[in-house]
């Protein structure tokens, strides 16, 4: 690639994101879903910690699955749903370049979110870095599964409607978690959420945390894998 095809991709790259970003003020869902998901933490921020019944874990699981799953898929969809994806293509926009600009946006929303859970739950700048550097392998897993989503429903409906049984399996380990202990369901180790309950048990008693890193690296890598492995097939 010359260097006057890299920059006509950064413009429209830059372009794609821009338009996402105007777009997203519109969007009720996901601005439901971010109002929603920063009340929601806020008031457990409020409830003194030997008294919380819900565990941070379980909070982070809602903005993951609630805000960032639903957005991805959304934004994805939208471009197919109002048929906006064939005049993109024909203005010279290629598919990475959409992927990449919505996982940008969505990433850096779930981020912002992030920061005020940080903000709220944290300890201190380093303990606030060490959870997101726990969370980040589960964001990018669930960024991919909300982009391959978003890319096979046919309307924001749908997307909702196959996020839920992801949501549901999610959420039930998140119960298992907080009603039981290691020794009780040592199975459980082989789904990331797990580390991510454990590892903030860690990070939060100022232990040793990134061996908890490792799973949920695995299942990153896996899944994006699979990706591109779907996406060369699709456009094959």
């Amino acid at each position: 690639m010359t260097m006057g095809e890299k920059n006509d991709s950064v413009y429209r790259f830059r372009a794609l994101f821009y338009k996402d970003l105007c777009d997203l003020p519109w969007n009720g869902q996901i601005l439901l879903n971010q109002i929603g998901g920063i009340v929601f933490i806020s008031v457990f921020s409020f409830v003194p910690s030997e008294e919380q019944f819900i565990s941070l874990s379980f909070l982070l699981a809602l903005i993951l699955s609630m805000l960032t799953l639903l957005m991805q898929g959304s934004l994805m969809v939208e471009e197919y749903e109002q048929g906006t994806i064939r005049r993109l293509k024909q203005a010279g926009m290629s598919l990475k370049e959409l992927i990449f600009s919505k996982m940008l946006l969505t990433f850096l929303t779930t981020a912002c979110i992030l920061i005020i859970f940080c903000f709220l739950y944290g300890t201190g700048i380093m303990s606030s870095l060490k959870l997101l550097l726990l969370i980040l392998p589960i964001l990018m897993t669930i960024l991919i599964i909300g982009t391959y989503i978003g890319m096979k429903a046919k309307n924001t409906v749908e997307v909702s409607l196959y996020s839920v049984p992801i949501s549901i399996l999610y959420f039930f380990v998140e119960g298992l978690l907080m009603n039981s202990t290691k020794e009780d369901m040592p199975w459980l180790a082989i789904f990331p959420n797990y580390h991510l309950h454990y590892g903030i048990e860690q990070i939060y008693s100022n232990m040793p945390f990134l061996f908890y890193l490792i799973i949920p690296a695995i299942w990153m890598s896996m899944i994006i894998l699979l990706f591109v492995i779907w996406c060369k097939k699709k456009s094959a």
